[in-house]
């Protein structure tokens, strides 16, 4: 009876951040196919990768951006990254801004991430067709992200 106590938050811990995947992966599936041919701004799904540059470790890395709902003139970056066989997070950072003339979106600010994790300053722009960005956490850690359309 006491492995089935020990057993059962384990298992809770392991789960729960897979049904966050599910989710995520849903929501960017009907992104892509809901995502015009022609980019018309940064909006829609991206895809690419994250590196750091202070241990060279890197993953896979998604983000769905959209207006915010809850914050006028901002929009709402949504995260899901990888690294090696892991998948992880659903991590929305709000950016306060408005789209260039040329439809281009700055992405700049702070994000707290849950934890451990810290937190994350992001510098960078989103266009129609590219997605650069560099990030740095209070813990050392810094590299890029760099994203294109699916």
């Amino acid at each position: 009876m006491r492995f089935l106590g020990l057993l059962l938050p384990l298992l809770v811990g392991t789960l729960l951040p897979s049904c966050r995947t599910f989710a995520y992966q849903a929501d960017f599936e009907k992104a892509v196919v809901a995502a015009p041919a022609v980019p018309v701004d940064p909006t829609g799904p991206w895809k690419g990768s994250w590196k750091s540059n202070m241990n060279d470790h890197s993953g896979p890395l998604w983000c769905l951006v959209s207006p915010s709902p809850d914050q006028a003139d901002s929009y709402d970056f949504r995260y899901h990254a990888g690294w090696g066989k892991f998948e992880f997070g659903d991590f929305t950072h709000t950016v306060p801004g408005a789209l260039t003339p040329d439809k281009a979106l700055a992405i700049t600010g702070k994000m707290e991430l849950p934890g451990f994790v810290g937190t994350y300053s992001v510098d960078g722009a989103a266009t129609k067709v590219t997605f650069k960005a560099k990030y740095k956490s209070d813990h050392g850690d810094h590299g890029t992200m760099t994203l294109k359309r699916p």
